[in-house]
């Protein structure tokens, strides 16, 4: 975040839309120019800025974002897009040396009271860069990018795309999947009424919530995904059961199933990185596919929540080449795919409720359903996309690294690239 936005909401009818769109991009002409002036050291912040975003954002600090953005990108050169949000936003394109910089603007009473980085794009950018990038990051890296056509998967780029990688909450796709075939075979419904029976530690917000509050089936999928709910996902899993969870994994193409089954529960695969519980880890590892859920039930108690300790988290990368959910970028596009054919409606709202990347990015897509996970040393993001000229692409990369962190944002600007090179190659045949 460069600052603080502060915008009003859209007007509410017609007309107020069609005036602000007429008179949009003269609106904002001055304060992109403004920005492009003090990117330039051309103008002074105190001059463009409200004093709202002044007394968020100090002198020093904005000084040190402009002089990164400079660092990285080389020297400020031209506004080249303006593209209004609303009355009071808009997205703006900025070319620098190396790249083009994308800012969303906030602007109030003629002065600027937002400024967000929200992506950026290499000149003459391609999927090769982008992967040599990723390599970069980790080199334990994994990618695929194919257009789904009624002949098939077409692959567009592929690093890795069959090795397997740890996943982290992209797991949660298959809890997904399974809830979807369950509601379209009329084995459930949306609206049916589950306990909050297993709670788990954060992400999410059920872990706050009383245990057995009631909920519904749709309202424990949404938070899974929207928010990857851990207690919401345990709650499900447990309401599911590891045999259904193991049919629905092989039923979607995953090469090598006994990798991620039995499908754990976040609170299992915490407890198991416990150094406390080594020899039960040892234990469960060495054990057979058919035998690991008896262990996991015996040791119920161990691995709840009460007993869990967190701070497995906070020392870099642990056990992520031994417990944790474990595909290829290959066997989640295979999932996705799956999914693209077969989904319920509602399954496709929830994969849209959190897009993955900033919306200026989103919105270049008719539809953009994402999944995405992490823990120290392990990134993933996943992708179903419709292209505004009706075609669909899927995504998904992952990256691993069993000793230091995956620098997150930097993983997350490459996918934003990814998907805006794939957006544009229906308009402009971009090709890896």
């Amino acid at each position: 975040m460069l600052g603080l936005m502060m915008v009003s909401s859209l007007y509410g009818n017609a007309n107020a839309q069609s005036l602000a769109a007429s008179s949009a991009e003269s609106q904002f002409t001055q304060p992109a120019r403004d920005i492009m002036s003090l990117f330039q050291d051309k103008a002074d912040a105190a001059t463009l800025f409200t004093p709202a975003f002044i007394a968020a954002v100090p002198a020093e600090q904005l000084a040190m974002v402009i002089k990164s953005l400079r660092d990285q990108f080389g020297e400020p050169i031209a506004v080249d897009a303006i593209r209004p949000m609303d009355v009071r936003s808009a997205s703006v394109d900025i070319r620098f040396d190396k790249a083009v910089v994308s800012f969303t603007i906030g602007v109030l009473d003629g002065k600027i009271s937002g400024l967000f980085v929200t992506g950026s794009r290499t000149a003459d950018d391609s999927f090769a860069k982008i992967i040599a990038e990723l390599g970069k990051i980790s080199l334990t890296s994994g990618l695929v990018l194919q257009e789904i056509t009624p002949q098939g998967p077409v692959p567009i780029a592929r690093h890795n795309s069959d090795a397997r990688f740890a996943i982290a909450s992209v797991f949660k796709l298959y809890v997904l999947a399974e809830i979807d075939r369950a509601v379209r075979a009329g084995e459930r419904r949306w609206d049916d009424v589950l306990a909050l029976t297993h709670k788990s530690h954060p992400s999410g917000i059920a872990h706050d919530w009383p245990y057995n509050a009631p909920m519904t089936l749709q309202t424990l999928a949404t938070l899974m995904i929207s928010i990857s709910d851990n207690s919401a996902t345990d709650t499900l899993i447990a309401a599911i059961g590891q045999r259904k969870l193991g049919a629905i994994v092989r039923a979607s193409g995953h090469a090598t199933a006994q990798d991620l089954l039995p499908m754990l529960t976040t609170q299992q695969v915490t407890g198991l990185k416990m150094p406390a519980n080594a020899a039960l880890r040892d234990r469960f590892l060495a054990a057979s596919e058919r035998d690991q859920p008896d262990i996991l039930a015996e040791a119920s108690q161990t691995l709840s929540m009460p007993n869990l300790d967190l701070s497995v988290y906070t020392g870099g990368p642990n056990q992520i080449d031994t417990v944790q959910w474990f595909a290829s970028p290959a066997d989640i596009a295979r999932l996705l795919a799956w999914l693209e054919r077969e989904a319920d409606p509602v399954t496709r709202a929830i994969l849209k409720i959190n897009p993955g990347i900033a919306p200026v990015n989103a919105a270049r897509w008719d539809y953009l359903g994402y999944k995405g996970g992490s823990e120290p040393g392990v990134m993933a993001m996943s992708f179903l996309a419709r292209s505004k000229a009706g075609k669909t692409y899927i995504l998904s990369a992952v990256a691993n690294d069993d000793a230091l962190e995956i620098d997150q944002p930097r993983f997350t600007q490459l996918m934003t690239r990814m998907l805006d090179l794939a957006a544009q190659r229906d308009a402009s045949a971009i090709r890896p």
